[in-house]
């Protein structure tokens, strides 16, 4: 996650449309609201339209604004008495961004979602030269695999593991790699990677991060990133040499893939970006915290909003500060089209710093205009 003042906006259904002012207007009952939650809400922050008229439906999308928030409609409402309708009306709860300036917006990445795939290294001892084949045939060679992980960031140096195999009469290629792969498979309280072998290629899996597999998780979801070599060496040789290491196999990496918006990262998004909104202390159960929204079992797509605020320092200058708003949308687990937001915010972008013609909005900012605001 950017290191910004972040903003995180997750819907795990009817994100696909803009809430309107009639969505967040009271109703008569909690469960028709249900029907509103998790709908995305744009904000009309303007004091008015450009020609200076009077801004009628605030939650309208209008590409010319200035100034603008986005939210997303929660589980949580508060109520009040109608007096038109002379009941108690339940009134759906708004999280809402920090007001962005159209103009500051720096980039604007829209992410669809793909399947995550581990790190895959095969080491190929199926096409070994002659005399390597003839001398491991006679046995009591011993071939050693390290696998260096990258993904260790408490360790000062990189973590590694090193499993080994001694050849006997009459092995080739394929027991080596049979027998590094059981080798692997016995250590399963240690090994991080999943090892199998079929004809003479050690294949070699990267294993998914637990991290407790919880919505709510005290641990970050990450990869495991690793390297292999692959050595032998020839205790009989004279001398020094006896000691030598000598590459085998071949080996290849198939570099896997993190989606930036798989579950388990917006999970790790939605609760750290809580505190940006105070949420400081979340280590322990009874620290109270807004319930997680996330759910590490859903598909997601995203919208990643960078731009910049300026404000008054105290030292009478002004300074930028650095913001983002993420939103991601499922749709009851499969992942949900973010096309018509992600267009309407595009046009906003180039309306406000691709104009075609120069925009006058001086009337926008008559104080005359400043009382219906």
């Amino acid at each position: 996650m950017i290191t910004y003042v972040n903003t995180v906006l997750v819907s795990n259904k009817n994100g696909a449309t803009l809430a309107t002012a009639a969505d967040l207007t009271g109703k008569p009952s909690k469960a028709d609201l249900q029907s509103v939650v998790g709908k995305f809400v744009f904000m009309n922050c303007d004091p008015a339209k450009q020609d200076g008229s009077k801004i009628t439906d605030i939650y309208a999308f209008d590409a010319d604004c200035d100034t603008f928030r986005l939210g997303v409609v929660t589980n949580d409402y508060y109520t009040r008495f109608d007096k038109t309708a002379g009941a108690e009306v339940f009134i759906p709860v708004v999280k809402w961004s920090n007001e962005i300036k159209t103009a500051d917006i720096k980039s604007m990445s829209v992410l669809t979602y793909k399947d995550d795939t581990e790190d895959v290294i095969k080491v190929d001892f199926s096409n070994l030269d002659s005399n390597l084949s003839a001398r491991i045939a006679q046995g009591g060679i011993p071939v050693v695999l390290r696998l260096t992980f990258k993904d260790m960031p408490t360790r000062f140096r990189n973590w590694t593991e090193s499993y080994d195999y001694i050849t006997k009469f009459g092995d080739t290629g394929t027991e080596i790699a049979e027998g590094l792969a059981e080798t692997i498979s016995l250590q399963k309280k240690r090994a991080r990677v999943w090892a199998s072998a079929s004809n003479g290629v050690l294949t070699l899996t990267a294993m998914e991060y637990d991290d407790d597999n919880s919505n709510d998780s005290e641990n970050f979801t990450g990869k495991v990133r690793f390297n292999a070599n692959c050595w032998y060496s020839d205790p009989t040789a004279p001398g020094f040499a006896s000691s030598n290491k000598y590459a085998i196999g071949t080996v290849t990496k198939t570099v896997g893939v993190q989606y930036p918006a798989s579950a388990k990262n917006v999970r790790d998004h939605e609760r750290t970006a809580q505190g940006y909104q105070g949420i400081l202390h979340r280590h322990n159960w009874y620290d109270p915290k807004p319930a997680m929204v996330a759910n590490i079992d859903y598909k997601y797509n995203g919208i990643t909003l960078e731009f910049e605020n300026m404000y008054r320092a105290a030292d009478d200058i002004f300074r930028k500060t650095k913001q983002t708003v993420e939103i991601y949308a499922s749709n009851n687990g499969e992942a949900q089209s973010l096309t018509t937001l992600a267009n309407d915010l595009k046009s906003m972008i180039d309306v406000r710093q691709k104009p075609v013609v120069s925009i006058d909005n001086s009337a926008a900012y008559d104080s005359e205009n400043f009382a219906h605001a």
